[in-house]
């Protein structure tokens, strides 16, 4: 058992936000002395460390106490859950990362913000990694948006960024060409072989994101293509007898 002097001097938290956590009724302690000096269990030292966690994640005090109220979890799981709600975090902040570096420099090659991509980002302030997949959700199965998830979370380096910010930054120079030209053709292609790198030759996901375009919902997630870039890909791929450039 630990008194809320020891408590407080273990784990660097104030006696006085201690004694708030007991007003509220965050972390009550168990027992008290015979002097009426407060005494917490290891139970109660678990408690805090969730609630810290919790905390730390940005969740407000009322809702870290809701979780802690509607959870039954042991030493173990508890653990297991914080471990995994610290993965999911790190997963939105790389995602961010990824996506405050496409904007940066997506603002060089065009020399202006697109807001709604900006919004975009707001919204993944507060919302999981997961979310900017939604509208995708009838096209990609469960692990396809895994992969592209993981892409955006980690497997993009600032290079691979620049180079798929780049082919699809030319074609977008380039809308007014001959869709029979061997120039827009050469655009496609290298926009199709950059398409390959990053999801890793997958043919099957190739073919879903490429259908998922085709029905394209602005967002982050394949962010800077938009409707011009793709009508522009399927208009050279006619030209050509249909020839598919995403696989």
């Amino acid at each position: 058992m630990y008194t809320i002097g020891k408590l407080s001097k273990n784990t660097g938290v104030t006696v006085r936000t201690l004694d708030y956590y007991d007003e509220i009724g965050l972390i009550k302690p168990s027992s008290k002395t015979g002097g009426g000096h407060r005494l917490y269990s290891e139970d109660d030292v678990m408690q805090l460390e969730r609630v810290l966690a919790l905390k730390y994640m940005g969740f407000s005090l009322e809702q870290i106490k809701d979780i802690l109220k509607n959870s039954t979890l042991n030493w173990q799981e508890s653990i297991q859950q914080q471990l995994e709600l610290v993965k999911r975090e790190q997963e939105r902040l790389k995602m961010l990362e990824q996506a405050l570096l496409g904007v940066s420099y997506s603002i060089k090659y065009e020399g202006e913000i697109n807001w709604p991509i900006i919004f975009s980002i707001i919204q993944l302030y507060q919302h999981d990694p997961e979310d900017a997949l939604q509208p995708y959700k009838e096209y990609l199965s469960e692990d396809e948006m895994k992969i592209v998830l993981d892409m955006n979370v980690g497997n993009m380096s600032e290079e691979d960024i620049k180079e798929w910010l780049k082919v699809v930054g030319d074609i977008r120079d380039n809308l007014h060409l001959d869709p029979n030209s061997e120039e827009a053709e050469q655009l496609v292609i290298s926009w199709a072989n950059q398409a390959d790198k990053m999801f890793g030759n997958n043919e099957e996901l190739l073919e879903n994101m490429w259908e998922a375009l085709q029905n394209f919902k602005e967002g982050i997630a394949f962010y800077p293509m938009d409707n011009d870039v793709i009508n522009f890909i399927k208009r050279v791929a006619t030209s050509k007898g249909g020839q598919n450039y995403d696989t």
